[in-house]
């Protein structure tokens, strides 16, 4: 059974406006708020259309989940970050990808600061980092920049958390031709940080950082309503039933990879650290679950096959329904799909744990869309059959009978992963007894003809 993780984090998805001055943005535990390094696609990220390997956002060695070197009374949490300083590169960066921020006025006033925590080999290493805007800056340095800001270690091979202070900041510079670093970068046009490990110095260090606050983020309004009453989740706009909680890796809003598709779908940087890397989340409610019930979500792989393992849950981390699937085709969409049969009627499906490859400590990118339930109905649906079971909850043995004697020709027995445990032949009869199960959730589907009955049951211990 997979159990719930603790819920630390802010949904990821939530359409509202960040007030607070300063926000986390990476524990490297539970917040996983903020990207890394440049945003392109895992086929993009192989090669460079000549062969070479693109830059992929940082210059030397970066690993997101790593164990605490050194836990103290600073820092005591068990994962951090750790980032190898490329010895060949004067400005060694690391681009932190914090999506648009909220009006900085008060951090070039000093009103509001920016901190990390920082395990350094040596005191008196500057660290520095830059405010600036995506586009405006791929036209090289100084455009696109905002604001610079620095802190110095005071202490070595233990953590200290640094406080950053400004060092930079737009002014009018004759010589410059005007703003310094660009006037076009206003205080609420940032949407990327730039990292600097002792900045300026050719030197092959050892650095690990960890719980990094930032300026507050703002996440504009979805400007399409949500009508779709399928659909939990798609990356466009449809994201008000389904909040992500935790995330042992990185997941971002991020262009299709089949351009001829189009449109947003969810990025997902598996954690290679982390051997059963997980997202954690609820669906906003509880799921409305009928006869003729499927979950299904599309999923982009760029080397299938591989296992997926999608748990729904209860709101206290009960296992409602455990789901393996298994991706089949490579660098193409396909859906894979949840028969939630054995759910039918239960209330409290709220929650769903997924894991990508678990059992694996894999480092690769996948793509995820179109979250949708779906409920098929027919005219057989909504008939008057009906049936009765009990004792339920039973321990052993349940009796199960009918009313419509002789209509009835089998009685199926289904588990909580909607496999088929028993088949009971029930023709000219009008009741069955079932036994021999172990404990757990099962439901009973009765056929008469073209109608279907269903009902939720419990063996053994186990309750709701």
């Amino acid at each position: 059974m997979i159990k719930r993780f603790t819920i630390l984090a802010s949904c990821l998805f939530a359409m509202v406006q960040t007030t607070t001055s300063q926000v986390m943005y990476d524990t490297f535990d539970d917040v996983r708020n903020v990207t890394y390094g440049l945003n392109v696609p895992f086929p993009d990220q192989l090669q460079n259309g000549i062969g070479g390997t693109i830059w992929p956002g940082w210059h030397g060695t970066f690993l997101q989940y790593i164990e605490n070197p050194g836990a103290n009374g600073v820092n005591s949490s068990d994962m951090c970050a750790q980032y190898t300083r490329n010895a060949s590169e004067t400005y060694d960066v690391i681009l932190i990808n914090c999506g648009d921020l909220a009006d900085l006025s008060g951090h070039l006033s000093g009103a509001n600061q920016m901190t990390m925590d920082v395990f350094a080999p040596v005191p008196g290493i500057t660290i520095q980092i830059s405010l600036q805007n995506n586009l405006l800056s791929l036209g090289g340095y100084p455009q696109g920049r905002h604001s610079e800001y620095q802190a110095v270690t005071t202490t070595g091979g233990q953590w200290e958390t640094l406080t950053f202070s400004l060092t930079g900041q737009p002014w009018m510079d004759p010589s410059n031709s005007g703003w310094w670093p660009d006037a076009n970068t206003a205080n609420n046009d940032v949407d990327q940080m730039v990292l600097l490990f002792n900045p300026g110095v050719n030197i092959n260090e050892n650095y690990y950082f960890d719980n990094l606050s930032g300026p507050a983020r703002v996440t504009e309004a979805c400007t399409e309503a949500n009508t779709d009453l399928e659909m939990l989740m798609d990356a466009d706009c449809e994201n008000d039933r389904f909040d992500v909680e935790y995330k042992d890796g990185r997941l971002s809003i991020f262009p299709n990879p089949d351009l001829a598709v189009g449109g947003n779908v969810l990025e997902y940087a598996r954690n290679g650290g982390a051997t059963d890397d997980v997202i954690v989340g609820d669906f906003n409610g509880a799921l409305n679950i009928l006869p003729l019930t499927t979950l299904s979500f599309d999923f982009y792989d760029p080397n299938a096959p591989t296992n997926i393992v999608f748990s729904i849950q209860d709101n206290f981390g009960l296992e409602l329904g455990l789901f393996n699937l298994t991706s089949t085709a490579s660098n193409t969409w396909e859906t894979l799909t949840m028969d939630l049969a054995a759910m039918t009627g239960l209330p409290n499906a709220t929650n769903f744990v997924l894991l990508i490859a678990p059992g694996e400590p894999l480092a690769e990118t996948f793509y995820i869309d179109n979250l949708k339930l779906v409920t098929e109905v027919s005219v057989s649906e909504e008939s008057d059959f009906t049936f009765n079971a009990f004792p339920n909850p039973a321990t052993t043995a349940m009796q199960v009978t009918w009313d419509a004697s002789g209509a009835v020709e089998f009685l199926e027995v289904i588990d909580l992963s909607g496999r088929i445990v028993q088949t009971l032949s029930t023709k000219g009869l009008n009741s069955a007894i079932v036994e021999g199960l172990a404990s757990g959730v099962y439901v009973l589907r009765l056929t008469a003809g073209d109608k279907v009955a269903h009902k939720q049951v419990v063996f053994g211990t186990t309750t709701n």
